[in-house]
């Protein structure tokens, strides 16, 4: 959940000849429905190198390669609503799992109100949100060079049932809680051209410095022992963007010795989802897995009805849909695994999927 949620941008990308410096704004923030694939280098060559700070700089950065890819979709608040994050006009869905980031995209800056995840810690699957307070700036707009900002927030994942034996500690934690206190300052340091596998652009270069201080309470016989666990630490990382790109170019993050300990770079333009590219629909259910009932939100322009199956492939259910949230009584569905099938105007299936029962 700690995973960085840092983007920018929009529809096209060019090979620039000359450099010159960049004005990033509200309007470089991806949109839905825009799917993203950011690269992971875990083996970067010994010739990379973050460079230095100023004007009109120049960074070759063509030796990337790729170790694994991450898959991040941006899609309509309207479709994945969460009561933790009202505010949000933008989610960042992250792989294919149910993982999801909240962000605001206004006219003066993007920020992050949080993040809603599915894990299984041992209890089985369950949704955690952790609350940015107040929001994570991410940027600023304009984001123009020598602009800075600092940002203090807390991120708190609320107590959650844990039900097992830690590593090393010798009873059981019956439920857990965290908060991270972060303090973070960012400066746009540097403009210049930028080479990747992907081309060569203009960019504006951002430096990030995070301090925070992480804290976990556990429950325990019956009472709340505060502080079981207790860290601190710092990093700094440098992120490059371009105009009209839909994404950071590259984010390069350095260990305490300066030493590059992660890279992750725009591995292809952004796609265009589903929903613009065919006819088919966009869809998200939720909460999943789900205990009493389940919400399928969808396009009700496109989409006519959904059916249910069962493990097996068998038809146990048909909905019809009204409108564009649609809930689904399902509190005599057994725990397991079910699919369902969204039934376009036409009558043909136009997107399928799974959600769990879990009571």
């Amino acid at each position: 959940m700690k995973k960085s949620l840092l983007f920018i941008s929009a529809l096209f990308a060019g090979v620039l000849s000359s450099s010159a410096q960049i004005t990033v704004t509200t309007a470089d923030v991806a949109s839905p429905i825009k799917i993203i694939y950011q690269a992971n280098d875990t083996l970067p060559s010994g010739s990379l190198s973050v460079g230095t700070d100023g004007v009109s700089q120049t960074w070759n950065m063509s030796m990337l390669n790729t170790s694994t890819t991450d898959t991040m979709t941006f899609l309509f608040a309207s479709w994945v609503p969460n009561v933790h994050f009202p505010t949000s006009n933008l989610v960042m869905k992250q792989g294919w799992q149910n993982n999801y980031g909240y962000l605001t995209n206004a006219v003066s800056g993007l920020t992050s109100q949080g993040f809603s995840g599915t894990a299984n810690l041992g209890a089985g699957p369950m949704t955690l949100n952790q609350v940015n307070t107040p929001s994570e700036i991410l940027m600023n707009f304009p984001e123009t060079y020598l602009m800075s900002f600092s940002n203090n927030f807390i991120q708190n994942l609320p107590a959650f049932y844990y039900g097992a034996v830690p590593p090393g500690v010798p009873f059981v934690v019956d439920s857990i809680r965290q908060r991270s206190v972060q303090q973070k300052s960012v400066l746009v340091d540097a403009w210049g051209t930028l080479t990747t596998p992907l081309g060569t652009y203009n960019v504006l270069r951002s430096k990030e410095t995070i301090v925070k201080h992480d804290t976990i309470d556990a429950f325990v016989f019956g009472a709340w022992v505060t502080e079981v666990s207790v860290s601190a630490d710092s990093t700094t990382g440098y992120t490059w963007w371009a105009n009209g790109i839909g994404f950071p170019l590259v984010s390069i993050k350095l260990d305490s010795l300066s030493a590059i300990k992660q890279v992750q770079w725009l591995q292809a333009l952004p796609v265009v989802g589903i929903n613009e590219a065919t006819a088919s629909a966009q869809v998200n259910v939720y909460p999943n897995p789900a205990q009493n009932e389940i919400t399928f939100a969808v396009e009700a322009s496109k989409v006519s009805s959904v059916q249910l199956l069962d493990v097996a492939g068998r038809l146990i259910d048909t909905f019809t849909i009204s409108g564009d949230n649609t809930s689904v009584n399902i509190s005599n569905y057994a725990n397991g695994i079910y699919s369902y099938a969204i039934i376009g105007k036409d009558q043909g299936i136009i997107n399928r999927g799974k959600f769990t029962v879990v009571k």
